[in-house]
């Protein structure tokens, strides 16, 4: 109805209409360049001809048409109906916005560190979280895509880590509101304008207590004035399970050899015993085989060719192509002051193993209100997600399908004579496969984002502004076992299926209030504000399991049996409370658009810390020479751009907390002498304060070439403070160990970005984008400790975060086929001792990540490809134990390479060791999983016709995800986003086609 009447009210106003194209200055038609009539909100966008058309108000007199990138440029109307009008580019880049949340600069204004990930990127990419999109497209910007699960969110690290415990994800902001870390299933990245990833402390460091980690800016769509613009986004395709190259298991054939000729002789001295291996308790050459009668020996090798003839595909069963499709209809426009624009979208998404899978719904609806000295900006969105999960994420277990399909004998059969699936005790894959449909896992979300920005100007430059705003998530997750299915009967409790329930909720609000200021005096820009801010979150859980399900009341509540004492329901739950007062202020000052000052001063008082340390202030400052606006650069041709910043200074990282209250000492559940009672479950810390993050960051900016080449280089170094370790205390005051502010780490690194346009004629433009961070990381100091092991790894002073722990593996002897270990020293020794586990082996945090794109367009075609590229990485494979066990898990399927490379005969150069010793885990597990892979690739064609009766455009396109991956390692996906792999759903690679109508 809004738009019904806007657009009414447009046209009963108008006295004439206008059309025209706008090119630039060679040609080629500007795309979503703005038209607006001077004095007025009128106006309309160019489609992707160039092309537009307008009706204009009585008293309309001059076109103010303008676009990024290029000059503005001023047209009178007259008697004219028919304008073409050429657009030159502008001198510098500095018209660019970077979005920080709190408002907007201009990028010569920007003292600071950022990277600007815009819509074209974003868009129309097939992935359930949107994180996932901005891998490989900023610099110093690390995602590690840890699941192929449809939906799954990511680890995201900017700029290396810098706790040993706490929160390592960048504070997100969408439009001005913080919302939640890793989750965004139910949010449309299509909706998204542009995201900002502040990464210094000029840019995070507004954000004080909350910007250690950096801060990713995400900004909305908006309306442009104009006539309503409907359009339409549709895309299908489907997706499969990654190509194994490096991860061959043995098929029968090659298995029953294995056994009969390596693994039952290794394994089973004594021959006249069974082994449970058929390749070898029937083989010919086995003594035992030669000792029985013929017809025995015909049974046996009835029993081994019957076995030769199954050829069991367990990847195949548990694997499928999964279908995609997502469909999405918005409208923008806007007249007399009222812009606005909303989105209704759906999105389909299986995983490639069965009953998996994401279905979305989402809604936004923002709107731009300007009248007179008040300025509103309305911005929602509400979507609902569901869900469905296996059990893949489950690690090295047997009900996890990955992990069943690849140990699992291939002639182990799958269904018996009568169809039904051959489950049992000891059915490995079997089981597996018959859980993902006899099963169900699945979470519902609903989220709502709300914000609402005013703005009233109250004289001279100086406004009012406020900002309040909603994040909301409920989760809903249940999960329901089949009493009827094996893994039913298998409950130990009540062995007749369970059914679990939990609800989740989190609410976030926030209110920015206080007073801006922004004057131009000459050569001078001045622009400051002085704020207040609160915040309050609330997060609360509950959930219950029940057992002996009423088979009649299949995946509900309703079917747990109660009041069975030896399947009792169980339930639990929590709930807390936190939040965060600040002031703060802000000035930048430019003069004659040289030289830049930006400085920040912030006052934080978390809830999360003593009274006596919330007094936390943060001060945060830089400045820019831009030296293309010097004289002396007035002469030469070799820089058309160039500026150098430098900023410094602190922030804090609240989410290095990991309790609400964990400064208290606190009570919780216990017993004693089998009676119910509370029980102290921490000791407190009364000196608990932020952990906090000191940055300084040295950046240039140039473009050479008539700005065909663009470049920015970043150098940093990150102190990180105070970070909360567990100190040993005396064992009198009942507990071990307690958290203190003690440790210390840096990370230092050099970032680059640089964008080529290799050709640049008329219709036809090739530009190449490199981007690359090197990364240090380092702990620094650890308190009274020096290191502190844990699982596979170990913290140590001097070496890096994340550092694998293990003992060293040498090889295999060649004359006994014993693994060889390192002890302590490093020397040869054939004793395997955890004790002399060392930490040479790497660690899981890269020390590159890059990307590498094409964009190429001649007329209405054009390619985009993207290349990531992570380096430096080492990762504990977990899942090559049980590939490679020689004296246990016979029953276990192996690598290929066992058949023919394990240790036979003496003098044999291996690296697999002898059937019979002890595989152990050791530094050989871990392995090097630097990648490089071929992300993206986008093929598309536009057509653009000179009238829009009917519609602007049309953009017909093909895309491919991760259609190849360059690795050494021989896991399953050498992204996975944790320092260990165990079975991790697979990234897929996806095929989609799509079709986009503007109207």
């Amino acid at each position: 109805m809004l738009t019904l009447l806007l657009f009414t009210s447009g046209v009963l106003l108008a006295q004439k209409t206008v059309s025209g194209k706008v090119t630039d200055e060679k040609g080629d038609p500007i795309a979503n360049a703005s038209v607006v009539v001077k004095g007025s909100t009128v106006g309309t966008t160019t489609n992707d001809a160039g092309n537009f058309t307008l009706s204009l108000p009585a008293n309309a007199k001059t076109l103010i048409i303008s676009a990024i990138g290029s000059v503005a440029k001023e047209v009178a109307i007259g008697t004219t109906t028919t304008f073409s009008v050429s657009l030159t580019s502008s001198a510098s880049e500095e018209e660019e916005v970077i979005i920080t949340g709190y408002g907007t600069k201009k990028r010569l204004e920007f003292v600071g560190a950022s990277s600007k990930v815009t819509a074209k990127t974003i868009e129309q990419v097939p992935f359930g979280s949107f994180e996932n999109i901005l891998q490989g497209q900023a610099p110093g910007l690390y995602v590690a895509s840890g699941s192929g699960q449809p939906g799954a969110s990511a680890r995201v690290n900017i700029r290396g880590v810098g706790s040993f415990s706490g929160n390592l994800s960048p504070l997100y902001i969408l439009d001005g509101v913080p919302i939640e870390e890793g989750v965004f299933r139910s949010l449309n990245p299509n909706d998204f304008e542009s995201v900002d990833i502040l990464k210094d402390a000029a840019g995070a460091g507004i954000y004080g207590s909350r910007g250690a980690n950096g801060v990713i800016v995400i900004k909305t769509k908006m309306g442009q004035a104009g006539r309503p613009r409907l359009s339409y986004r549709g895309m299908a395709g489907y997706s499969e399970a990654p190509t194994q190259k490096n991860l061959q298991m043995m098929n029968t054939a090659e298995r029953l050899a294995y056994e009969g000729e390596i693994l039952g002789p290794g394994l089973a001295p004594n021959p006249s015993a069974l082994t449970g291996l058929p390749g070898w308790d029937y083989n010919p050459n086995n003594p035992r085989y030669q000792a029985q009668s013929a017809a025995t020996k015909a049974i046996y090798d009835h029993l081994l060719d019957s076995i030769s003839n199954i050829n069991t595909d367990w990847a195949d069963l548990m694997f499928r192509k999964a279908k995609f499709s997502q469909h999405e209809v918005n409208v923008s426009g806007g007249a007399n002051g009222v812009n606005y624009f909303s989105s209704l979208s759906y999105y389909k998404q299986q995983g490639i193993l069965f009953r998996s899978g994401l279905e979305r719904y989402t809604y936004r609806g923002n709107l731009d209100i300007k009248r007179d000295r008040l300025t509103v900006n309305i911005r929602s969105s509400a979507g609902f997600s569901q869900l469905d999960n296996t059990e893949s994420e489950a690690g090295v277990a047997l009900a996890n399908p990955i992990a069943a399909a690849y140990l699992e004998l291939p002639y182990v059969r799958a269904f018996n004579n009568d169809g039904t699936t051959a489950v049992g005790a000891g059915k490995t894959a079997a089981n597996a496969y018959d859980r993902l449909r006899t099963t169900t896992s699945r979470s519902n979300q609903f989220k709502g984002t709300f914000a609402i920005t005013a703005q009233f100007d109250i004289w001279n430059g100086i406004a009012f502004r406020t900002t309040n705003g909603v994040d909301w998530r409920n989760t809903n997750s249940s999960r329901f076992i089949n009493p009827n299915s094996f893994a039913g009967r298998s409950i130990s409790l009540g062995a007749q299926g369970s059914y679990s329930e939990g609800n989740s909720e989190n609410l976030n609000l926030i209110s920015t209030t206080g007073f801006v200021y922004r004057g131009k005096f000459d050569k001078h820009e001045v622009s400051a504000s002085a704020m207040m801010e609160a915040i309050r979150n609330r997060s609360r859980s509950n959930s219950f399991v029940g057992y002996i399900i009423n088979p009649r009341i299949l995946n509900s509540p309703a079917g747990i049996t109660n009041g069975n004492t030896t399947a009792m329901p169980s339930t639990s739950g929590g709930k807390s409370l936190n939040g965060l007062y600040s002031t703060f202020g802000t000035v930048d000052y430019t003069y004659d658009n040289r030289y830049s000052f930006f400085g920040i001063v912030r006052r934080d008082a978390p809830s999360q810390v003593p009274k006596k340390n919330r007094n936390n202030v943060f001060l945060s400052g830089g400045v820019s020479w831009n030296l293309s606006g010097e004289n002396f650069m007035k002469n030469q041709n070799i820089f058309q751009d160039a500026r150098v910043r430098f900023s410094y200074g602190e922030t804090g990282n609240v989410n290095g907390l990991t309790s609400n209250f964990g400064y208290i000492s606190t009570y919780g559940a216990g017993n004693y002498a089998d009676q119910p009672g509370i029980v102290p479950s921490s000791p407190g810390n009364a000196d608990y304060k932020l952990e906090s993050q000191v940055v300084t960051n040295l950046g240039l900016e140039f473009a050479v070439w008539k700005r065909r080449i663009r470049s920015t280089v970043e150098l940093y170094d990150k102190q990180s403070r105070n970070l909360f370790l567990a100190q040993q205390i005396s064992r009198t005051t009942g507990f071990t160990s307690l958290s203190t502010n003690i440790g210390r780490m840096s990370n230092k690194g050099i970032e680059y970005d640089v964008k080529v346009d290799v050709v640049k004629q008329n219709d036809f433009v090739i530009t190449l984008g490199t981007n690359g961070a090197f990364l240090r990381n380092r702990i620094e100091d650890m308190g009274q400790i020096t290191e502190l092991a844990a699982g596979t790894g170990i913290s140590r002073v001097g070496l890096p975060f994340g550092t694998h722990y293990a003992v060293g593996f040498l090889g295999v002897d060649p004359q006994t086929g014993n693994p060889i270990y390192a002890d302590a020293e490093g020397k040869p020794t054939s004793v395997y001792s955890a004790s002399n586990s060392l930490a040479t082996f790497g660690t899981y945090l890269p020390k590159f990540t890059g990307g590498a794109t094409l964009e190429a367009s001649w007329k209405g075609f054009s390619v985009s490809a993207l290349f990531v590229s992570i380096q430096g990485v080492k990762r504990f494979n977990n899942e090559s134990f049980f590939y490679e066990t020689t004296n246990s898990n016979t029953a276990y399927n192996k690598r290929v390479e066992m058949l023919t490379q394990t240790w036979r005969t003496p003098g044999q150069i291996t690296n697999y060791q002898r059937i019979g010793t002890a595989r152990e885990f050791s530094s050989k597990d871990i392995q090097d999983a630097s990648f490089v892979r071929f992300r993206n690739l986008t093929v598309a064609y536009t057509f653009a016709p000179k009238s829009d009766k009917y519609f602007s455009s049309v953009r017909v396109w093909g895309q491919a995800q991760n259609l190849y991956t360059w690795t050494k390692w021989n896991g399953f996906d050498p992204e996975e986003s944790n320092n260990i792999a165990t079975y991790e759903f697979p990234n897929p690679r996806t095929f989609t086609i799509g079709l986009d109508v503007n109207f």
